[in-house]
């Protein structure tokens, strides 16, 4: 018997041992996932899938690519994949396989975040969960696995010829296995080719991929099996190879070996990709994100080899030979290839060119130095350079340059810093080694230097790049810029206005730059270049003012100088959609002020805006509906988006997922409902049922505005309680909104809930949803917006039943009190309404008695706010008689 046992021990151990080799790790998805990315590439004939990646560059302790959290329910990480012939898709990685999930969702802070829930089937390898996804992927494998059969099945048959003594075939006749497996690899080939002629990319036209189907078809021909009966041997012939001349100059001297001097498929390797993309999010994480088309451009494979690349490697070479003369020739002979190609910029690259060139603004010679920063100002527009110039600490020498005396030299760095600094590591550089402080000097002005403004130009431009990070922002400022940049922004050269104007609206978002920009006087002239004739610079203009107008004192000067007319005038840009966003942007903000609202207004602004809501992209629909919102505050507003037709194509917006559009879009017609008319319209429209579905919304902003915009809703449609029935679980719905953690939510929905409750029906049906200990939760608020609408939602439920009782039994009744401290009238009229009420209970009274509610309303009685004035009173009158009503018991007694 114990031999049983122990003989079950042992099958339990050796199963579990056999799980857990089945298990996969992170280490087994690694390998599966280098494996996929061999196969990655744009050309459908060569390659079966796009990309394939992590989602997140980030990596734990452990290894594992996903949080904490989610690693104890065995997931491991996440996976992007873009198949050739279909959308991208999100894999989750577990211990036991891998399934594909929902994707992306939009979380409660607005920002997407991943879907973790599973869709599909779970599959025990990457590989065949992706075949299950994508049919060009599974042809392209069982075409693979073909081929490599028939290259075997024809190297096995030439080797049994030879050993049975088999006459050699005549080179111009290969044999019968070659050539079916030809025949049978060009039908694959044109399979292939037929099936991904409907999803070809611009890059790769129809007659390039008949090209590529000649060439492969010619390759598969000249492939013949050595049919011989000699045995393979080692040829001799590489012992009388010798290196060109050019080759002998450039190892006259040692050198180190380079960091990037690797092939192209190699320095483009997803896995390289990935590491150094993990190493700029470790060495850079104060800084912000690259571009998605930056990152989508690190992630592709390089394109076919250009026919310039082998002059390009010759005159490479040059450079390396350390000869001065042939260095400056080689530097010319450069700069007559188009550089502003992306083939010839990676050409460079991949021969180890840029190593060279940056070691080249080491040398004392300015021709040199010259001479290589033209060259890396132009191919630094590519992102790939820009991350091998900061692997190569690139930015040092170019800072340093900064200080050189030559003009040239100096404008060439800042420029190409410029363009190296949209690379976020590249952008810490700069500040590292103190390049922020040395592009400020290039901005002071020097009489006596007549190319000053070209120097600012340049450190204008580099400035601008490099403060696109929160850090660099605050690095310029210390630097001293703000007064420089004010003197610069009179010059009346557009080149010069352009960069100084990009720095402040980069700027612009700190509160410290923007009472910066209006104690300095800087508001004047930015209100003066909107009327530029040049449309960069007005739209640079009016974003800057979008962003210096969230302060108040600055809508007042925008006003003050004139800007609300040429602000209106940009609305005609139609056809410039970047200054259309920015002008409507301005608008937006300026329009918070209601001086300015009158002043749009008087321009006939909301007929441009109306006519602005359709066929525009959604920047630009964002803030035209913000506009829109912000002028229908006044009645004359309100009045001229109803004649316009406005609110038709503004509850159609109502339909849209844009986060940022419905929450302006929800405040537009909350402000418009105050008009009887255009509630009336809205209603027929059913606008109100698509403002209560987007309570539903995820987003805590989308759920609060929409909520506001219920209340007028409710409040000025003619039958609001019948209305309000008629949505299936809507009162339910909104009661449950009582749970959010979020302030804003929470007064909005006492607003919603005080306008539901003047209905004694629709009053009684979410009194049974349990609205009196929810609304009682939350009076222990410090909130005052939350305060006020608390009140008087309370207020409006005591009418019902036993509510008020309920309330007292709640605890709802002493911290009440405590309101009437608050600094707010429109907190203490509020609540005197809602202690109005509960006191028409005696042990209400009771305890307001003890939390000393008499001494804090008699200051009330005599407020001119008439319906403060009459609640105070009621609600003393209401607690003296209570007492006069003991004392009378107690006499009797």
């Amino acid at each position: 018997m114990t031999d049983v046992e122990t003989l079950q021990r042992e099958n339990e151990a050796l199963k579990a041992k056999l799980r857990k080799i089945e298990e996969l790790s992170i280490d087994k998805i690694k390998v599966e996932l280098v494996s996929l990315q061999c196969i990655c590439g744009r050309d459908p004939l060569k390659h079966g899938l796009r990309w394939i990646d992590w989602e997140s560059d980030y990596t734990f302790e452990n290894g594992a690519k996903c949080p904490a959290w989610r690693q104890e329910l065995g997931e491991l990480g996440y996976l992007v994949v873009k198949p050739v012939d279909a959308e991208p898709f999100l894999i989750t990685a577990t211990a036991t396989g891998y399934f594909v999930n929902k994707g992306y969702r939009i979380g409660q802070d607005g920002a997407s975040e991943i879907n973790y829930e599973r869709n599909g089937d779970v599959y025990p390898t990457l590989l065949a969960l992706i075949q299950s996804k994508s049919q060009h992927f599974s042809s392209f494998i069982a075409r693979s696995l073909r081929e490599e059969m028939i290259a075997l099945n024809a190297a096995s048959t030439a080797t049994a010829a030879a050993s049975v003594g088999a006459p050699k075939q005549s080179p111009s006749k290969p044999n019968s296995a070659a050539k079916d497996g030809a025949a049978a690899a060009a039908a694959e080939c044109d399979a292939s080719m037929n099936s991904n002629a409907g999803y070809a990319d611009d890059d790769d036209k129809v007659d390039q991929l008949e090209a590529k189907r000649n060439a492969y078809l010619k390759k598969k021909d000249e492939r013949k099996p050595v049919a011989s009966g000699k045995p393979i041997e080692p040829s001799n012939k590489w012992k009388q190879i010798t290196p060109d001349k050019g080759a002998d100059a450039g190892h006259h001297r040692k050198r180190e070996p380079s960091p990037i001097r690797r092939n192209a498929r190699s320095s483009h390797s997803p896995r390289t990709n990935l590491r150094s993309r993990h190493k700029v999010l470790e060495e850079s994480g104060d800084e912000s994100a690259d571009s998605s088309e930056e990152e989508m451009q690190d992630k592709r494979q390089d394109s076919e080899v250009p026919p310039e690349q082998w002059q390009i490697q010759k005159l490479v070479k040059y450079l390396k030979a350390g000869n001065q003369t042939a260095t400056i020739i080689a530097i010319c002979s450069l700069r007559d290839y188009d550089l502003l190609n992306e083939n010839n910029q990676l050409a460079i690259r991949n021969v180890g060119g840029l190593e060279i060139l940056v070691n080249l603004l080491d040398t004392d010679d300015p021709k040199c130095k010259i001479g290589s920063l033209s060259i890396l100002n132009q191919i630094s527009n590519n992102f790939v350079i820009r991350k091998t110039i900061s692997e190569l600490d690139g930015m040092r020498p170019l800072v340093d340059l900064l200080h050189d005396d030559h003009v040239d030299v100096k404008c060439l760095a800042a420029e190409t810093i410029a363009n190296c600094a949209k690379y976020a590591k590249n952008r810490r550089m700069v500040r590292k080694y103190g390049g922020i402080r040395s592009l400020v000097r290039l901005l002071h002005p020097d009489p006596a230097n007549p190319d000053t403004e070209r120097i600012a130009i340049s450190g204008a431009l580099a400035l601008w790049t490099c403060s696109k990070s929160q850090k660099n922002k605050e690095a310029i400022r210390m630097a001293g810029s703000i007064p420089l940049l004010a003197e610069l922004l009179k010059s009346p050269n557009e080149k010069l206005l352009i960069p100084v104007v990009g720095i402040l609206q980069e700027c612009a978002s700190d509160d410290q730059y923007r009472a910066a920009i209006r104690s300095s006087g800087m508001i004047k002239f930015l209100v003066e270049n909107l009327s530029s004739k040049n449309e960069k610079l007005q739209a640079h203009c009016a974003s800057a003012i979008f962003k210096c107008a969230e302060d108040a004192e600055t809508r007042i000067l925008v006003r003050d100088f004139n800007g609300i007319n040429p602000l209106v005038a940009l609305l005609d840009s139609i056809g410039n959609k970047e200054l259309l966003a920015a002008a409507t942007g301005a608008i937006w903000k300026t329009a918070q002020d209601m001086a300015n609202v009158n002043a749009f207004n008087r321009l006939n602004t909301i007929k441009k805006l109306v006519s602005l809501i359709e066929n525009q992209p959604e920047d630009v629909l964002v803030n035209v509906v913000g506009a829109l919102a912000a002028c229908a505050k006044a009645p004359e507003g309100r009045q001229a988006i109803r004649e316009c037709g406005g609110i038709t194509p503004l509850v159609g917006l109502l339909k849209g997922t844009n986060q940022g559009l419905l929450v302006n879009v929800t405040t537009a017609i909350g402000a418009s409902a105050l008009d009887a008319e255009s509630m009336g319209i809205i209603d027929r429209l059913d606008g109100v049922r698509l403002l209560w579905s987007l309570l539903k919304s995820p987003n805590p902003a989308v759920q609060a505005s929409a909520a506001w915009a219920i209340s007028p809703c409710i409040e000025n449609a003619k039958d609001a309680g019948e209305m309000v029935r008629s949505f299936v679980g809507g009162l339910e719905l909104i009661v449950s909104l009582l749970k959010s953690d979020h302030v804003e939510v929470l007064a909005s929905v006492c607003a919603a809930i005080a306008q539901i409750s003047k209905d004694e029906e629709n009053l009684a049906v979410i009194t049974d949803h349990g609205v009196v200990p929810m609304l009682a939760k939350l009076t222990q608020t410090r909130h005052d917006r939350l305060r006020k609408h608390l009140s008087e939602a309370i207020a409006r439920c005591c009418h019902w039943g036993n509510n008020r009782i309920a309330f007292g039994a709640a605890g709802a009744v002493a911290p009440l009190v405590k309101y009437l401290k608050s600094p707010d009238p429109e907190v203490h009229r509020s609540t005197a309404q809602a202690l109005h009420q509960l006191s028409k209970d005696p042990d209400n009274c009771v305890t307001m008695h003890e939390h000393g509610v008499v001494q804090l309303l008699l200051g009330m009685v005599g407020s001119s706010d008439t319906v403060l004035q009459e609640a105070a009173a009621g609600t003393i009158g209401n607690i003296r008689r209570l007492a006069l009503a003991s004392e009378l018991a107690r006499g009797k007694k």
